[in-house]
């Protein structure tokens, strides 16, 4: 008896309503993997380690794709490492993988100072540390990445992280001779490709990615916009551009930035050989989930030596709460306002009332740790209100 020739799906269509054509639609073999319909977002909030950024990035940051950009020894690298370091601390069941795809790679003083643990060997990756892959090989990178994040059964959350982008190149170009004249895919080429290739999975399932890029020639999010002069443009191309949720430039520094041991932190000529304490890192959201925060450029404390992280958020914490009135200052003696006073005194019973200095206050919030991170919270909302106007 001869087979049922079957009716094609367009004439089966006319039978069935909406819904039903896209439910059909979305089930069939040849498309059932091309979309992640059926999966839940997963959702995290994470630190950047700052006070002052996390006002501006909502609270702080969550699965995206986060491109960092700037002159050499402004903070990309440091704020890199922290954001991984909190990822790690926050996020459950969290891994680090970092490409070093240029010879300089990692110093061994950020890798000290940062508190992680790396490793080198795919046997001692595990939960809470992070790989470190010494490659700038593109295909090995890009199809490590699809593998890790498509077939994840032990549900991973992974901070991958590319310095940089523009250490990156194809296998078939690593085996040209160097005298061959054929187009070499550069950094726009392989950062387009690399967004075609993750797609949306990547941080609907939770993932975070980092990616450095280093000066070419200043960063343009549109074709018409203005950029003032903050030493160049950054590698990429327009892929990265749309791609990203975030771009963070940081602007260059000079000696007006730095925070010395005088009384307002300031280098004075009658004190040319002042202590310098830390610098004023300055940071343009070039590109920002958040409309209200999208060009601002946030300045917000690094202390020198400090570990794991070198965002001095006592000082943050104590700058805002003079800003807002919380901490009065009367000749050279910083008091809690009254009612946060009295709050505070609940929950810490021993709180001096008073300090006697700017560097006394910061020193007694960084003597007291559990003060210091019941203020935060606290501090942040108010910021963000602030931010938005409510």
């Amino acid at each position: 008896m001869a087979k049922k020739k079957e009716e094609p799906k367009q004439e089966q269509d006319k039978t069935l309503d909406s819904k039903q054509i896209l439910g059909g639609i979305l089930k069939e073999k040849e498309y059932k993997d091309a979309h992640l319909n059926p999966y839940q977002r997963v959702d995290w909030r994470i630190s950047s380690g700052s006070l002052i950024l996390d006002t501006y990035l909502g609270g702080g940051i969550g699965p995206s794709l986060l491109r960092m950009c700037g002159q050499n020894n402004e903070g990309k690298t440091p704020q890199t490492l922290e954001i991984l370091r909190q990822f790690l601390a926050t996020v459950a069941n969290s891994k680090g993988f970092w490409v070093v795809a240029e010879g300089r790679g990692l110093s061994d003083e950020n890798k000290a100072r940062c508190g992680l643990k790396f490793v080198y060997s795919a046997d001692e990756w595990e939960v809470g540390t992070v790989f470190i892959l010494e490659s700038n090989i593109y295909e090995l990178f890009i199809n490590t990445v699809k593998r890790l994040v498509k077939n994840n059964e032990e549900g991973i959350r992974f901070c991958f992280v590319i310095d940089s982008i523009d250490g990156l190149m194809l296998q078939a170009d690593a085996d040209k001779e160097i005298n061959e004249n054929n187009l070499v895919a550069g950094a726009p080429k392989l950062s387009k490709k690399l967004l075609q290739n993750l797609s949306l999975g990547m941080f609907k399932f939770g993932h975070l990615m980092i990616m450095i890029s280093q000066v070419t020639a200043a960063i343009k999010t549109d074709m018409y916009e203005r950029s003032p002069n903050r030493g160049g443009d950054f590698s990429g191309g327009n892929s990265l551009l749309h791609g990203a949720d975030w771009i963070f430039e940081y602007q260059k520094t000079g000696r007006k930035d730095y925070v010395y041991d005088t009384a307002n932190g300031e280098w004075a000529k009658e004190k040319p050989h002042a202590k310098t304490l830390g610098k004023i890192a300055r940071v343009t959201l070039m590109k920002a989930a958040l409309e209200a925060s999208r060009y601002h450029t946030i300045e917000y404390p690094i202390k020198f030596g400090r570990k794991p992280s070198g965002v001095w958020l006592e000082k943050e914490i104590i700058d805002k709460l003079l800003e807002y009135g919380l901490i009065t200052q009367k000749a050279s003696w910083l008091a809690w306002e009254d009612s946060l006073l009295t709050e505070l005194q609940t929950k810490f019973p021993e709180i001096e009332k008073q300090v006697q200095g700017f560097h006394k206050m910061l020193q007694y919030l960084e003597a007291n740790l559990a003060l210091r991170d019941y203020l935060y919270p606290k501090v942040l909302a108010f910021s963000k209100a602030m931010l938005v106007g409510e």
